[in-house]
């Protein structure tokens, strides 16, 4: 029996919108910028599974539910790893080809000078700012109710917190939002995407 023979577009289109999608964007990326729309996309599946499965998530900690999601981004087909001293320990990291180097930072919920403390973690830490290291995330693990208000909420603080941090909207998520600064090492632009995990749970049909 003859197998099946596709083209890369006929397996891109075959593939639209799935996981799988994100792995062989990734595989086939030529740039930094598509290696890192491949890895935002793949970071998304892996934060959607937490927020399905949240009724089983409850009360775990931070180091918990990134673990799970570096075995996704793994399984996925991504060089991810929890804890990998770069710069220090990062929550998250992805590298691959021609030095390409993606961070991110992991928070619960509980209090803004916490989510700021990820964030200088990542932006004067652990990263290094330089072409293709330039992107990364703060995770924000929300138990609590209405992710939308605490991820607003907290742009605010990013801001009054840091005098030179921009901040811009996600046309694709509410529940994200993106900011730019200048990095203290490499002096070029830093950007960091914002994302909110809806962890809340608390069911009224009993």
């Amino acid at each position: 029996m003859n197998k099946p023979e596709f083209s890369v577009a006929q397996l891109r289109r075959e593939v639209d919108g799935r996981p799988t999608a994100a792995t062989i964007d990734y595989m086939l990326a030529q740039n930094h910028e598509a290696r890192l729309a491949a890895v935002q996309k793949a970071v998304d599946f892996a934060c959607n599974e937490l927020e399905q499965h949240k009724h089983k998530k409850q009360g775990l900690g931070e180091d918990a539910l990134t673990l799970e999601l570096c075995s996704m981004l793994k399984m996925a087909g991504f060089q991810a790893v929890h804890d990998k001293d770069v710069g220090g320990h990062c929550d998250i990291s992805i590298e691959g080809k021609d030095m390409f180097l993606w961070l991110a930072e992991a928070k619960k919920h509980s209090s803004y000078s916490w989510l700021d403390k990820g964030f200088q973690q990542l932006a004067t830490r652990y990263s290094t700012g330089v072409k293709g290291q330039d992107h990364g995330d703060v995770l924000v693990y929300c138990y609590a109710a209405d992710a939308k208000t605490k991820i607003q909420k907290w742009r605010g603080e990013l801001e009054s917190r840091n005098s030179d941090v921009k901040t811009e909207d996600s046309c694709s998520n509410p529940l994200q939002f993106f900011s730019k600064h200048i990095h203290p090492s490499s002096g070029l632009d830093f950007h960091v995407r914002h994302k909110a995990i809806a962890l809340y749970w608390n069911p009224k049909d009993k």
